[in-house]
């Protein structure tokens, strides 16, 4: 879908007539001509417009994103999504079809490495990693790599956690939270990608210290940030998710289990099905 045809959508969501769309901003003859593909926007224009109308910047882009991204991006998409669908259907021989169709067709280490890692977690086979893997990882996740605002290298610290020391891995996820809680103004985006980590690091703690004696200080942090968020939609289920492992670290097995049937009759049994129990 191109820039003209997002727009012309979203209009007609939104009832709006051209003149009611542009008004303002550019003369109702220039904007026709943009939805019809004879005019380009210039970007300024364009978020002004978007923002006038309240539209979701996010969701304008999805609209976007198979028109203008390279063949190569759309084909690592492709491949990620099919493996993360792979993974909630819980089918071994899904998961190790598309695993190989990773090895076999991207050109992306990063996602090569993911899910070399998530699978050999699923199939209990950790152990069996070549040890440069993890050099490999440390040359990622150094001080020059600026991990922490790249999307590619949050999920490659989120998928690989399973095969970190813990002393590594609190120490990453230390340096993490001290650029959470010290930056105001997160773009709720990136903040979004930050909960993804924080979650996964719960339980993967949980599963390597079950039963949880003593609470390491990161993961009180972690719980005392997520719980404390604005009560946006978007926060909603990481929020739930917390509390959920709060009882699981806690003991709290009955009150954790009722969470997560409250959650599967409201439609997220494929959420829940990566909690840890």
């Amino acid at each position: 879908m191109t820039i003209g045809e997002a727009l012309k959508q979203i209009r007609h969501e939104l009832y709006l007539t051209q003149e009611q769309m542009c008004a303002g901003v550019v003369t109702r003859s220039f904007y026709a001509k943009v939805e019809s593909g004879r005019n380009r926007i210039s970007a300024d224009k364009l978020t002004e417009i978007l923002f006038e109308h309240d539209i979701d910047i996010t969701y304008f882009y999805q609209l976007l994103r198979n028109t203008y991204s390279s063949q190569s991006k759309l084909k690592e998409n492709d491949l990620n999504q099919k493996m993360n669908q792979a993974f909630n259907s819980g089918k071994i021989e899904l998961i190790e079809q598309n695993y190989h169709k990773i090895l076999l067709q991207s050109n992306s280490s990063i996602l090569k490495l993911r899910a070399m890692i998530s699978v050999a977690n699923l199939k209990d086979e950790l152990n069996l990693i070549d040890p440069k893997v993890k050099e490999k990882l440390f040359v990622e996740f150094d001080e020059g790599a600026n991990w922490m605002n790249r999307p590619d290298l949050l999920r490659l610290f989120t998928d690989t956690m399973p095969l970190w020391d813990s002393s590594d891995l609190s120490f990453f996820i230390g340096r993490l939270l001290a650029k959470v809680q010290k930056e105001h103004n997160i773009p709720e985006l990136l903040q979004e990608r930050y909960l993804r980590v924080f979650e996964n690091y719960l339980a993967v703690y949980y599963k390597k210290n079950n039963p949880v004696k003593t609470i390491d200080v990161n993961v009180q942090k972690i719980f005392d940030y997520i719980l404390n968020l604005e009560p946006t939609v978007h926060f909603l289920l990481y929020k739930i998710a917390a509390v959920y492992l709060q009882n699981l670290f806690l003991g709290n097995k009955e009150e954790a289990q009722k969470i997560k049937n409250e959650m599967k009759k409201y439609g997220y049994q494929d959420i829940v099905k990566t909690w840890p129990k």
